[in-house]
């Protein structure tokens, strides 16, 4: 079960031990992997003994050692700027899920759009891409905790007091991965004190963050039992 214990526990990893997964835990994973895609709608596959995936010289977001990761595969026409936006949050939320599950398995992840996509093996309709994938497998450690923003920075209140749930479920939503550890996103409960507002920029890799922040920010409100709601449904 993923809870904010899980959420805690799990920081991005880059470094691997170059072997594949188990069988027992690729089939684990896989299973996860497709009980969510049906969930969500989206194609999301878990593909195997796929290293090249990762070769990518770069500044930011070199994995080493990884075999493993779990591809998203979308449309590959051009769409309104909306309509990718609204598909990038759903990637990141669901994806998130996914992390954590990893997680709970004892796997390590890391969140990756700076990679060889074409060079993913996952099965790509014409027409269709790979938006971004995430490394899964045993890390050379278990990472490292990152440098965030005040909850003050990324939260705002409107009513007279904030309730403990929404402190808890910031502290969650401060832990989120994000693009190159930018946090670009605010959020804000407003005057009845339930009602709780997401905004982040819609460009870039932006809309992904604000998928992920909205799945750790919920199971921490969800797991304390806290009686709230989003402004706007995904």
């Amino acid at each position: 079960m993923i809870t904010v214990e899980t959420i805690r526990e799990r920081h991005s990893v880059r470094e691997y031990d170059g072997k594949p997964l188990d069988q027992a835990e690729f089939d684990a994973l896989g299973a996860v992997v497709e009980e969510y895609a049906r969930e969500s709608g989206l194609d999301i596959q878990l593909v195997g003994n796929n290293p090249e995936v990762f070769n990518v010289i770069a500044r930011f977001g070199l994995i080493r050692g990884c075999r493993t990761h779990v591809a998203f595969v979308v449309d590959g026409a051009k769409a309104a700027d909306a309509t990718r936006a609204a598909v990038d949050e759903v990637i990141g939320y669901w994806g998130q899920k996914i992390v954590l599950a990893a997680q709970d398995m004892g796997l390590n992840t890391c969140w990756c759009a700076l990679c060889s996509r074409k060079k993913s093996r996952a099965v790509v309709a014409l027409g269709k891409k790979v938006r971004l994938v995430i490394a899964v497998g045993h890390g050379k450690t278990q990472g490292f905790p990152r440098k965030t923003k005040s909850v003050g920075a990324l939260s705002s209140v409107e009513c007279a007091k904030a309730p403990a749930w929404f402190a808890a479920a910031m502290e969650a939503a401060q832990l989120a991965p994000t693009a190159m550890n930018n946090q670009n996103f605010k959020i804000t409960l407003l005057s009845d004190g339930r009602t709780v507002r997401i905004d982040a920029p819609q460009s870039g890799l932006n809309a992904i963050d604000q998928g992920i922040v909205r799945r750790n920010f919920e199971i921490a409100a969800n797991e304390i039992g806290a009686d709230w709601r989003w402004e706007r449904d995904m």
